[in-house]
């Protein structure tokens, strides 16, 4: 399934909304029942996008009509300014909205909010009209929860005092040098939230600590000073293999790991101030006690929960699928995929890739009263950045069972090196080449940032957790 996902681009290269290229929208009309319903909603809206390019190649002549919230698909994330990023709250100051529209397809589109679900009686109510459908696709992203964390959201937009990092600016990796020269005493705390949550997998964080290690110029400061991680769970990755790996690569490069804590308020203080330490205050997940570390430079991934109006079809803060067919366990007619499902497998960008597919073929089926063909097996990646220009790329279906990514895939061992540098260089081909057509933009990364087989050996749904070692 990965080796397939990999190969030919299923999608097109994001076209601007007045383009004119691509298959144009059709006439809505009077029209109040939908065939197929695509509903994004959630962060940035990439996965509607993915959902509609991938629905109308496989069903070209099936009517289909994506509901975007927010009247945009997709955001990107990028910003100007390396200091602040306010996209989250104001988009004309940063990204751009980009509508890919597919080569081929006969939809419709909704710029409108969905503002209440009757999963019971198949209906969509909007401000304007309310519509009823046959089958509904919930393309859903998980929102970050700023509450989750207090001063997180006034830190980020004063990074200059604050040196407070997270996903909802610029991507991770472009800040790797910035961190070193700006580094100033104190710890650095790479602060990783309960799983799961956006961008999950993906690592900077020994990128990060070999620029620093290296940089001459911020080595006096590192006296007396920490590279910890925390995490509230009882790892860093949830498949146990590459988990092992990564806590053998931090002991060994002297890294501190913190198990069971969770980040709750920063406490950050002027830059003009003689005392520039801030403090980072977490919450031990067993005994409850407040844990009070100080940084001089603090990364983390925002918190994040599914958006509050798909309540009806969450159980356990989550969606509950059938793990191979993608199929709502409640509704039969409701299927979805990607982050804020309950698939237990990492359900990233690589991941949805290959659940889009399931779902459109899936679809396809029941419209003709045929039995779900399509079969998710879990496939799925994680790129870890181990140096500046090297990376190890683990795949894994359910299970964690090994897939071959033709990229490095282990930390140690002959010639591994050697082939986390190639395999830098084949990701950064594939980033701008494969991930970028797939998915319309941008999800977790950059704004640079399967097609699987219909009939899948069985899968394993039962996974647990890797445990710390």
């Amino acid at each position: 399934m990965f080796s397939r996902a990999l190969g030919k681009t299923s999608l097109y290269v994001p076209l601007r909304s007045f383009s004119g290229a691509g298959a144009h929208p059709q006439k809505l009309g009077d029209k109040t029942h939908l065939e197929t319903a695509i509903v994004g909603q959630g962060q940035y809206l990439n996965a509607g996008n993915l959902m509609l390019g991938t629905f109308c190649k496989k069903h070209p002549k099936l009517p289909v009509a994506l509901i975007s919230d927010k009247t945009r698909l997709v955001v990107h994330e990028f910003s100007k300014d390396l200091y602040v990023h306010d996209s989250y709250k104001n988009e004309s100051s940063t990204g751009k909205a980009i509508f890919a529209a597919p080569k081929k397809g006969f939809f419709y589109r909704i710029d409108s909010d969905v503002l209440k679900f009757d999963p019971k009686n198949n209906k969509l109510v909007m401000a304007e009209k309310t519509f009823t459908y046959d089958h509904l696709i919930l393309a859903v992203e998980q929102l970050y929860d700023w509450g989750k964390v207090k001063n997180l959201e006034e830190a980020v937009k004063d990074y200059f005092n604050s040196h407070v990092m997270t996903t909802a600016q610029c991507n991770f990796s472009s800040n790797v040098v910035r961190a070193s020269r700006e580094f100033r005493y104190g710890n650095f705390i790479y602060a990783i939230p309960k799983i799961p949550h956006k961008n999950e997998g993906t690592s900077h964080i020994f990128a990060w600590f070999n620029a620093l290690a290296n940089d001459k110029y911020t080595a006096s400061q590192w006296c007396n000073s920490k590279f910890i991680i925390t995490t509230p769970d009882t790892c860093i990755h949830r498949n146990p293999t590459v988990n092992a790996q990564l806590l053998d690569l931090a002991q060994k490069k002297g890294i501190e790991v913190k198990f069971g804590l969770q980040l709750t308020e920063i406490r950050y203080n002027n830059i003009k101030e003689y005392h520039r330490i801030s403090d980072a205050v977490f919450k031990d997940v067993k005994t409850g006690q407040e844990v009070v570390m100080d940084y001089g430079w603090l990364a983390t991934y925002p918190e994040c929960k599914a958006p509050e109006v798909i309540s009806p079809f969450l159980e356990n803060e989550a969606i509950p699928l059938n793990p191979e067919t993608l199929q709502h366990t409640k509704f039969e007619n409701v299927f979805s995929f990607g982050e804020c499902t309950n698939l237990p497998t990492i359900n990233n960008a690589i991941a949805q890739i290959a659940q889009a597919q399931v779902v459109a073929g899936n679809v396809g089926y029941m419209k003709t009263n045929m039995p779900l063909k399509y079969h998710y097996d879990g496939t799925s990646a994680t790129p870890i950045f181990i140096d500046m220009h090297k990376l190890i790329m683990p795949g894994f279906k359910y299970g964690w069972e090994p897939v071959s990514t033709r990229m490095a895939q282990n930390v140690d061992g002959f010639l591994q090196g050697l082939k986390q540098s190639l395999s830098f260089k084949l990701f950064a081909k594939r980033e701008k080449k494969i991930y970028e057509k797939k998915m319309q933009g941008k999800v977790y990364g950059p704004p640079n940032w399967t097609r699987p087989n219909k009939h899948s050996s069985s899968t394993k749904t039962s996974v647990e957790p890797a445990k710390a070692h």
